[in-house]
This record gives structure tokens, sequence and C-alpha cells, in this order.
């Protein structure tokens, strides 16, 4: 009976959660429409200044059930408008218009663009809200904007991102990602990243290893936030015995997309030689005793205090496993200075071409 009980719930939460998901998409598209009536109406002088805030006025007066229009609120849906536009027109070329809402509008507003098939309606208006506010590159929201659709963001994780600088480090981290010479760390690195950070953690300056990996166990949640979609935890200290001797991963992670195991050994000194070796056992271990036929090759990731770039490629030159070493960090990183040095990247890069 107890597992009867539970389908009815099950489908009840769905039902709720596809009813809450198409308000979304309603409320999106009614924001915009809103947004591009006010747009047009300023742009061919048919409204004043003023005009939005005496707009407000009307509808707070003569119908006090419409809630989230007041003036404000309206300034974000035609910010909303003109902040997305650009993006719309890239992606889909033009835009759908809709002269069907006769019913309930008057003939000077029968034609809005209709933005419920794009990706626009896939998140929430709060999460909108924090692009506009909190992004400064068309690049770099919509970088943003598609990670919330992938990875399912919620507005706190949107923002967590955000402020770790996450768009400058992936951008600045694909053109340095040490990685060894096997094409198949090649194809898989992009979904790691040449540094993390890991302020979530609260360490001390002063933290060894062991620090390190019960911290990282304990904020699990948000060590997987910052690693991206797809990884599945395991266990920590994983045991693998060779030889009759037992042997222990730091953490041992199942990555779903790309079908592999991925062995985490943290180090919190700068990067050593010794350390690929070591790692490069590992994995050896774990496709011979652990993965199974249809899986790919396990990937190993070394995460460390420090790189030493010339250390890496010597280190990593004659390496047969996919091996990646990355850099951590427990602090928020410099966004500005990020900021500059991505600029500096795409300026060297439109100077080469």
């Amino acid at each position: 009976m107890t597992d009867q009980f539970t389908e009815i719930v099950t489908l009840i939460k769905r039902s709720q959660y596809n009813t809450q998901k198409n308000v979304n998409i309603d409320m999106i598209n009614l924001y915009w429409q809103v947004g591009e009536y006010i747009h047009k109406k300023i742009s061919n002088a048919s409204w004043g200044k003023g005009t939005i805030k005496e707009l407000a006025y009307y509808i707070a007066r003569k119908h006090p059930d419409l809630k989230g229009f007041t003036q404000p609120g309206l300034y974000r849906m035609q910010q909303f408008y003109c902040f997305y536009l650009p993006y719309l027109l890239d992606e889909v070329g033009s835009l759908q218009v809709v002269e069907n809402q006769q019913e309930i509008l008057s003939s000077v507003m029968r034609e809005f663009t209709d933005i419920r098939n794009t990706f626009l309606v896939k998140v929430t208006w709060t999460h909108h809200l924090t692009l506009m506010t909190k992004t400064k590159t068309k690049e770099e929201c919509e970088f943003y904007l598609r990670l919330c659709v992938q990875e399912n963001y919620s507005v706190r994780e949107l923002e967590r991102q955000i402020k770790s600088s996450l768009y400058e480090r992936v951008q600045l981290g694909k053109q340095k990602m040490p990685l060894s010479h096997n094409t198949t760390t090649q194809d898989k690195s992009v979904l790691f990243r040449d540094k993390y950070v890991f302020e979530f953690l609260d360490l001390p300056v002063n933290h060894d290893e062991k620090d390190l990996q019960k911290a990282l166990t304990l904020k699990m949640k948000e060590f997987i936030l910052e690693l991206g979609d797809g990884f599945v935890f395991i266990e920590q200290e994983y045991r693998i015995t060779v030889g009759r001797k037992d042997f222990y991963i730091d953490l041992l992670f199942y990555h779903r997309d790309l079908q592999c195991l991925v062995a985490f050994e943290l180090k919190t000194a700068e990067f050593r030689p010794q350390y690929v070796v070591k790692l490069n056992f590992y994995l050896t271990a774990l496709d011979k005793k652990v993965k199974r036929k249809h899986e790919a090759p396990s990937v190993g990731l070394i995460l460390c205090r420090k790189q030493n770039n010339e250390l890496i490629k010597y280190a990593l030159s004659r390496c047969p496993a996919p091996i990646i070493i990355a850099e951590y960090q427990t602090f928020l990183p410099d966004k500005k200075l990020l900021q500059q040095k991505l600029h500096e990247l795409f300026e060297e890069e439109f100077r080469e071409n």
C-alpha cells in the first residue's frame, strides 16, 4: 500500500512541477511583451520619460490585484526586452509574431513577439534579474544562462558561480589546461578546469590533505557544483588491492557523460612529478579491477595548491594515462584581475588573426 501512496505523491508532485513550469513560461513571455510594448512606445516618442511612472500608478489604483507591475518592475521588463533582444535575433534570426490576441487586447496591442519556444523561458524571472545585473558582456551572460538550463542552477547557485568568476576561469583555462598527451584526455579536458575555487570550505591557510579531504566530503554538494554537472560521488579513501597490498584513492567519482571513473588525488603542496606516477598506478588498477566493459578508461585529476608548468610538461610527456593537473584555492579570485587577463587574451588572439 505504501508503494501505491508513493506513486500517487510522485504523480501529484510531477503535476505541480509542470504547472509551475507553465506558469513561469507564461509569466516570462508576458514580461517580455510588456517590456516590448513599453520600449516601442518610448522609441517612437509616443511616451515620455514619466509615462512608466503614470502606468504603474494607474495599475496600482485601478487593478490592485495585478502584482509586480510597479515602476521599478516595469523598468525591469523594458530592460529585459532590450537586454535579450540581440540574443534572440542571433539565435533564431527573427522572432515569431503573435497576432491572435484580439479577445484580450485592444487593436493597438495585437502584435507581439512570442518567446515561449526560446531558451529564455527555461529559467525564472529572478535568474534573469541576476544575469542582467551581475554579468558584464553578452558572452558572459549567455555562458551562465546556458549553464542554468543545462545544470538546473538555483538562483543561489548561479550567484555563487558568478561570484567565483567561473566564466573567466573557464575561458582562461581553455588556453592553458595542463594535461597528458593522451588523445582521450584532450577530448575530455573540456569538462575539467585549470583552477578550482573552494571558498566554501572555510579552511585555514595551513591545512593538510586530510583536512582538505574531510572538508570537501562534508561540503559535497558545493564541491560538485564547482566541479560541474555529471559528477557522482562514490567514496573517499576508496580501497583497491594490488599484489595483496591495499591502496587508497583520496576521492573517487563517476562521470555520467564520460561514462568513466574519475580518481582525485589531493595535494596541499606545489605539484611534484611523483604525483603522476602514483595516480597512473591507481588508474591502471581501476581499469583492470573496477571498470566495467562498457565504460571508458578511468581519468585522473590531481588537485594541488600550486602548478609548475614546466614540471607538469615533463611529468606528463610520456604518461599513457589520461591525467589532468589542476590548481585549487580556498578563497574567491579577484574578478577584476581575471577580467583584465581575459581582455588581454582576446586582444592577443585578435592581433594573431
